[in-house]
């Protein structure tokens, strides 16, 4: 045999390193799709959450400066606050809240539970008076680009992502 000559032998499966690459990468592709889609959802849904509380710290404030409970709509006010801090995430319509005053931080009682679809099962509004003390949780139900990956998220956050504000009110 010359030593110009090639060998066309049989190749062994072994040999075989055409395409390996492509099939690695349609192996891998729907894990690291998926992972890098969880990556988003998850930041998404903690931008929600930083959203959710400034605006509810925003609205609390009313109510801890009296400006709410002077005011003829006062809870009209509350709303809009929220609302208007909250747009840009989610619409009027999915927020929801919970107000709670009493004479000491033990007459209250937190922790706002939600049912399954995501609707908070004790919702009020009671500002209080001055030099109470006072709840407020808001919460609402985040939107998902995917479906199992937000049922994955709310079977570990829950259906709702809530934001609660303790404080007294000011001797207004």
């Amino acid at each position: 045999m010359s030593s110009g000559s090639r060998y066309c032998g049989r190749v062994t499966l072994t040999a075989a390193r055409r395409g390996v690459a492509a099939l690695e990468f349609a192996l891998v592709a729907p894990m690291l799709l998926t992972l890098m889609l969880l990556i988003l959802e998850v930041g998404l849904m903690l931008f929600g959450q930083a959203a959710l509380d400034q605006a509810t710290a925003d609205a609390s404030r009313l109510i801890r400066t009296g400006q709410v409970q002077q005011a003829t709509n006062g809870q009209q006010m509350f709303t809009n606050q929220l609302c208007n801090d909250l747009s840009s995430i989610t619409s009027c319509s999915n927020v929801q809240f919970n107000v709670q005053s009493g004479a000491s931080f033990g007459a209250l009682t937190p922790g706002v539970t939600a049912s399954s679809t995501g609707t908070m099962t004790n919702a009020g509004f009671a500002p209080g008076n001055p030099s109470q003390f006072v709840i407020v949780q808001v919460g609402y139900q985040p939107d998902t680009a995917l479906p199992f990956v937000g049922s994955l998220l709310r079977s570990v956050f829950g259906p709702l992502l809530v934001s609660t504000v303790a404080f007294q009110n000011e001797a207004y």
